[in-house]
């Protein structure tokens, strides 16, 4: 009886992995080769550093979006409760805490950049 479901998710397995690896097949061949690709295409540290802090700063602009709604909807639902409009506060004040930190990075790093590339130059 085990060995029915266990024969069965062989079979499922193996119907999600087929195509899985035979995407896969042609990268795999050509790493062999001795050549392998760049996939970030970023040649320099700087454009690395710039790249990732441009996620960073695009996940943290969303989070920081919904924080700040979300303590707007903790000030309406306080309805005048001095403890949950102080909580209220905290999320706010914390929120514009964190979204200079965010920006203060990425000027921090756009100044580290620039004296890099100057270096470089």
């Amino acid at each position: 009886m085990l060995s029915h479901y266990y024969k069965k998710a062989q079979v499922k397995v193996f119907i999600f992995l087929a195509p899985v690896l035979s995407v896969f097949t042609p990268s795999v061949s050509s790493a062999q080769s001795g050549v392998i690709q760049n996939p970030l295409k970023i040649t320099d540290f700087p454009a690395l550093v710039d790249t990732v802090l441009g996620y960073i700063l695009e996940i943290g602009g969303v989070v920081a979006i919904f924080a700040f709604i979300y303590s707007g909807f903790k000030f309406v639902a306080a309805r005048g409760n001095e403890t949950e409009i102080t909580k209220a506060r905290e999320i706010f004040f914390n929120t514009c805490i964190g979204v200079a930190i965010l920006l203060g990075a990425k000027i921090i790093a756009t100044i580290i950049v620039g004296t890099i590339k100057n270096v470089q130059a």
